[in-house]
């Protein structure tokens, strides 16, 4: 049975939680994302009694279990979406805005030329670029192998 690497991770938190927290894990934080847990059947309550007993061959037993048993869904977060004007400082807010708007318009050239000709050297470059690996493969010794294999095909001959 071949296991992602999320799903390693995602199991060695679980197992990280219960051994530190003594509680099984609803959610758990895998680089930066969220996870919701669901254990089939009643493995979360297997895991709750085996720690309420102390009995850690138990608890082995029922994390080499996990994999089978847990399901995990992706959270979306919530941080993403652009944070409300109210949780900013109100003069960072008015003042930044303003400058960066009256900046663009004097930054912007008067005129731009109609259409870009490529120039020579741009084009000499690209043919050299081209042109390049080609003299590599003209220049590659032949392989020793195809040579080995011919000599000795050369010796089965006689």
């Amino acid at each position: 049975m071949a296991v992602a690497r999320t799903d390693i991770a995602i199991l060695h938190e679980i197992v990280r939680v219960i051994r530190e927290r003594r509680q099984v894990p609803e959610k758990v934080i895998i680089r930066t994302k969220h996870y919701q847990i669901t254990y089939l059947e009643d493995h979360r309550q297997r895991l709750e009694e085996a720690m309420r007993r102390h009995d850690s061959d138990r608890l082995g037993m029922l994390f080499g279990q996990l994999p089978g048993r847990i399901k995990y869904q992706l959270l979306k977060s919530t941080q993403k979406s652009a944070p409300a004007p109210a949780t900013r400082p109100a003069g960072r807010s008015a003042v930044k805005p303003a400058a960066k708007s009256a900046a663009k318009p004097a930054a912007k050239p008067a005129s731009k030329p109609a259409a870009k000709t490529p120039s020579k050297s741009a084009a000499a470059a690209k043919a050299k670029t081209k042109a390049a690996p080609k003299k590599l493969r003209a220049k590659a010794p032949a392989r020793k192998s195809a040579a080995r294999s011919a000599t000795t095909k050369a010796k089965r001959r006689r």
